[in-house]
């Protein structure tokens, strides 16, 4: 099993070229929308806390909405680099750098909506995922609402079905890709009865390990710790998935999870 290198990663993060990626963007993907309208007539009463914040691509959509608004990543230049993108934010709004696995410096129960989108929890090693709910559960108020997303460990065989290019160029990484998935990762099969794994799956041109979970056990997980109403939706469509067709949702390579904490 690949081992997440926080090191490594923040130094990934904290590049010029992931930066200037970040920081252009600012679509919201269709559960994200889905979400914020499922909240949409609580959020401007609502303190809301941002994490993985990245360049601000979430900012654009919450942060005029909401009564008060935290944008925070653990990269320090994601953080500079949100600062400049929105200099004209008010007293409101604030960005700042924060470990998800340890927001000591936040008071207990202060936030009523806790956002950490784009699979940024994949990035944090399976031993410190579950301080991340902890902290959340203690910094979120109770009846309060926390969203992420995760990639989808049931979408892995599809990760490895050649894709045809008519460009040769585009072709050719196919078969690439393909190879350097087998030799970080063996084939799909060596992880059919497993409940989640990290993985090398091509981000950053394979330098980044991502932890992948099954759907119903990460749904499991979140009500053994005490989270509540846990509702999933699609990456590719926005819709909210039943609980009983998880175990067969192989068609999305990633999915959110909306709960009550």
């Amino acid at each position: 099993m690949n081992i997440i290198d926080a090191v490594k990663d923040k130094q990934v993060w904290n590049s010029d070229e992931v930066i200037r990626t970040y920081a252009s963007v600012a679509n919201l993907q269709k559960p994200e929308q889905a979400i914020l309208n499922a909240l949409r007539n609580h959020l401007p009463n609502w303190r809301m806390l941002d994490l993985g914040v990245g360049g601000g691509r979430t900012t654009v959509h919450f942060e005029p909405i909401v009564y008060e608004y935290h944008g925070t990543d653990y990269a320090e230049r994601m953080v500079e680099a949100c600062l400049q993108r929105f200099p004209s934010a008010g007293p409101r709004t604030r960005f700042f750098v924060l470990d998800a696995t340890d927001m000591s410096g936040i008071p207990n129960q202060y936030y009523d909506f806790i956002l950490f989108s784009f699979n940024g929890i994949d990035c944090i090693g399976p031993n410190d995922r579950e301080k991340v709910f902890r902290e959340v559960q203690r910094v979120c108020k109770p009846g309060g609402y926390f969203a992420f997303s995760s990639h989808n460990l049931l979408y892995l065989p599809k990760m490895y079905r050649l894709k045809w290019y008519r460009r040769w160029r585009e072709l050719l990484y196919q078969f690439y890709r393909i190879a350097m998935l087998t030799y970080y990762n063996g084939l799909p099969g060596k992880y059919a009865d497993k409940k989640f794994a990290v993985l090398r799956d091509g981000v950053e041109h394979f330098s980044l390990s991502i932890y992948y979970i099954q759907p119903e056990y990460q749904v499991w997980q979140l009500q053994r710790l005490g989270f509540r109403n846990v509702r999933v939706f699609s990456y590719k469509t926005g819709q909210e998935i039943d609980h009983s067709r998880l175990n067969t949702l192989n068609a999305d390579a990633w999915v959110y999870y909306l709960c009550e904490v």
